[in-house]
Parts: C-alpha cells; structure tokens; sequence
C-alpha cells in the first residue's frame, strides 16, 4: 500500500460529499420542493389568508363580547338583588329598632300612669271618713244592716268596678 501524500488526501477528500453516511435502514426522506407560483397566485391565497384569518378573529371577538355583555348583565343582576335584600333588611332593622325604642317609651309612660294611679287611690282612700258614712247611712237615711237571706254573693273575674245604668227597684 502506498502512503499517500498530505496534499493528495486533501485533494480527494475535497470532492467527498459533506454530508455524513447513514449506516442501516434509517436513511432520510427528501423534502419536496412545492411547485413554484407565480406572484399573483401566492399574492391572492395569501391575502384569501389574511382575509380568512381576520374573519375568524373578528367572529372570535364578537363571541367574546356577547359572552362577556352576558356575564355583565348578569354580574349587574346579582349585583342589585343583592343591594335590593340589603336595603330591605336594613330597613326591617330600622323598624325593629324603632318599634323597640316605642315599646320602652310606653312602658315607661305606662309604668308612670300606675304610679300617679296609685298616688290618686291613696289620696281617695285617705280622703274617706267611714264613720261619717256609717252616721249619714244609719241616722239620717234610715238604712239598717241586712238579714242573712237578703245578701246575695257573687265572683265577678272582670273588673272590681260596678257601672249602674238604671235606679235600682225599691221593694215594697
């Protein structure tokens, strides 16, 4: 074998392909070239492109829009029915409060009422000379004290007031 000079293997290895050998079955698929166009062909598919793509984006956004006017109009829905039952509430609480604060009032006035009712019954009572009464009754009117089956009793749960519409009969 003879030995081959430096500038000799470089000569040679030159015209080798710079592409590396593929060992086995996994050689590489060539790409295809597509067919050439004219101009004006590629110019109108593209802009059929642009066209295309500008209609889709302009659906998109008004899908988007009515999605979102939606969601909007619901948002604002809750939104006032949920203001409607704060209102609603508050002004139950108001009227609670108010009603509570007239309750205390009345009962304060009506805690009042009893007092003076009792200072005035006291006053009546301490005011009354029975003996006076006793003396009128039996002296000058002629009244005597009642025989047992002259008496007649009863419970009255209603009031410890009697009203007297008509004179009472006299008995003969």
């Amino acid at each position: 074998m003879e030995k081959r000079s430096r500038a000799e293997y470089r000569r040679n290895s030159r015209n080798v392909s710079k592409v590396p050998y593929e060992y086995g079955s996994a050689v590489r698929q060539l790409n295809i070239a597509e067919p050439l166009k004219t101009p004006d062909e590629s110019q109108q598919t593209q802009k059929e492109i642009n066209r295309e793509i500008r209609r889709q984006r302009q659906k998109q956004i008004r899908r988007n829009n009515k999605i979102n006017l939606m969601y909007t109009v619901a948002v604002a829905s809750v939104a006032a029915v949920v203001f409607f039952i704060c209102y609603q509430y508050l002004n139950v609480q108001a009227a609670a409060k108010t009603n509570s604060d007239m309750i205390a009032e009345l009962k304060s006035e009506l805690s009042t009422l009893k007092e003076n009712n009792d200072v005035l019954e006291s006053d009546i009572n301490a005011s009354i000379d029975y003996d006076a009464i006793y003396d009128t009754a039996v002296n000058e009117l002629g009244m005597v004290y009642p025989e047992k089956k002259q008496v007649i009793t009863y419970d009255s749960k209603e009031s410890e007031y009697v009203k007297q519409y008509k004179d009472v009969p006299e008995s003969n």
